[in-house]
Order: C-alpha cells, then sequence, then structure tokens
C-alpha cells in the first residue's frame, strides 16, 4: 500500500517566457518512497529497471535523419506511464481527501484504499510496465528492435529509425514515410500508443535540435566539373540551459 500526491512543475524552465514550451503542468505521482506491505513493513518491489534510449543513439537517429531525402520528427506520448496496465504484485492507494468522490465523505469512511490499476509515475515497477507495453505495441506494427541498443528500433518496410526516450519518441528516415510511421505507432496491438502531434525536431532531452543545410565545394582532387553538395546538418543549441 502506498500513496499519492499532487506535483506542479514549470516545464521548460530554462526557456525564455514567451516560449509555448514553457508551461506548467501538473500530476498526480505515487510515493515511491514510503510503501508498506500487508503487515506494516517496507514493501519490497520486482525491480525490474528500465532501459530508455541513450544519447548516442538520439545522435544516431539525428545523423540517420540527414541523410539525402531523409528528416527527423519527434513527439510526446500523452501521459506515458498511465497507458500502461500496472501488472505484478496487487498495490493499493491512499487517495489525497480532495479526490474523494462525495459518496466516500457523507457515509463517513477513513482512509479508504483503492486498487492502482495503471502503471502511475512514482512506482518502482512502472518504468518497465511502460516499456512493456510500448514495446508490445511497436512489435505489433513491424518495427524490430535494433540488437544492443534498448528502446531502438527500425521499420524495414518503411525505412524508419525509432529512438523512444521514456515518453520522446524520434523518428527518422524517408520523409514520404514518416507520416505513415506516426500512424502505425498510433494503431498498435491494443490501440496504440497516444502521442501527440508529431513536429520537426526541436526540444529534446532539454537541448534544442537546430537542422540546417550548408554546401560543401568538392575537393581540389575531384574530377573537374563535380558539383557542390548541400547537406544537412544538425546543432544542439544548450544557450538557453546554460544561461538559466
Amino acid at each position: 500500500m502506498g500513496r499519492l500526491f499532487g506535483i506542479c512543475v514549470l516545464k521548460g524552465s530554462e526557456l525564455k517566457e514567451n516560449d509555448p514550451r514553457r508551461k506548467y503542468k501538473y500530476r498526480v505521482v505515487f510515493q515511491g518512497n514510503n510503501v508498506i506491505n500487508q503487515n506494516w513493513e517496507a514493501a519490497i518491489f520486482q525491480d525490474l529497471g528500465s532501459a530508455p534510449a541513450s544519447m548516442e543513439a538520439g545522435k544516431v537517429a539525428d545523423c540517420y535523419g540527414c541523410l539525402p531525402g531523409h528528416a527527423t520528427q519527434q513527439a510526446d506520448a500523452e501521459q506515458a506511464y498511465v497507458q500502461a496496465k500496472l501488472t505484478g504484485r496487487t498495490t493499493w492507494v491512499a487517495l489525497p481527501p480532495d479526490q474523494w468522490p462525495d459518496e466516500w465523505r457523507q457515509r463517513g469512511m477513513h482512509r479508504l484504499v483503492v486498487k492502482l490499476d495503471k502503471a502511475l509515475y512514482g512506482h518502482p515497477d512502472s518504468g518497465t510496465m511502460w516499456e512493456k507495453h510500448c514495446d508490445s505495441e511497436l512489435l505489433a506494427q513491424g518495427f524490430v528492435p535494433i540488437e544492443h541498443w534498448p528502446s531502438c528500433y527500425f521499420h524495414e518496410r518503411l525505412k524508419l529509425m525509432l529512438a523512444v526516450y521514456v515518453d520522446d519518441f524520434k523518428l527518422s528516415g524517408p520523409k514520404e514515410n514518416l507520416a505513415q510511421g506516426w500512424k502505425l505507432i498510433g494503431h498498435g496491438r491494443t490501440g496504440g500508443i497516444t502521442l501527440e502531434a508529431p513536429s520537426e525536431s526541436g526540444l529534446y532531452l532539454g537541448c534544442k535540435h537546430e537542422i540546417g543545410t550548408t554546401t560543401v565545394q568538392p575537393t581540389a582532387s575531384a574530377p573537374a566539373g563535380t558539383p557542390a553538395t548541400v547537406v544537412s546538418y544538425v546543432t544542439y543549441n544548450m544557450e538557453e540551459f546554460l544561461q538559466s
């Protein structure tokens, strides 16, 4: 048995005040540092651990998106963890009094607990439950895990690379296939993963990703008449974070 409480944070606090990505965000979380079992002893969890995509994987996705004819887009999963069911040991939670139905108060009930059905933020096993749910939905749509790279996938038919860092999805590949890739992610085995609208590369894990192009002139040893080449690049801009 554990407890729930609400927290409100300023997401993107390092961004400028007029940046629409700088906003207050409220969520209810599980108090993972104060959980007991039926004997009022400290509860022991499965401690399965989670394995989000590494920073290197995100940069490889950026590189793949810079290839000719390719692009990179990103999207956030809406309330990611609670899209997954909480399995394993049954957990009961005491709701904050301000979340009680009127009926409970009218009946004079005291310290009621309810069964926790979703993988709520803060529960020690929630990260693993979300990753299992995410993996199952992606596999059902043809995304194949990349060996030795946690939470990274490749879709062979669409030639798309996907890196998942908790609730941040980064998808790279041929421009004409990106929309179909996002559609597949949203239509998985049990209804898919609910995502916000995809956007071009921008703020990812607190770092601004700025996509640009430049012209590379042929080297002196290149055959005569070799044209210049236009290439894409990514600038990782942490200026606002450092200023804050």
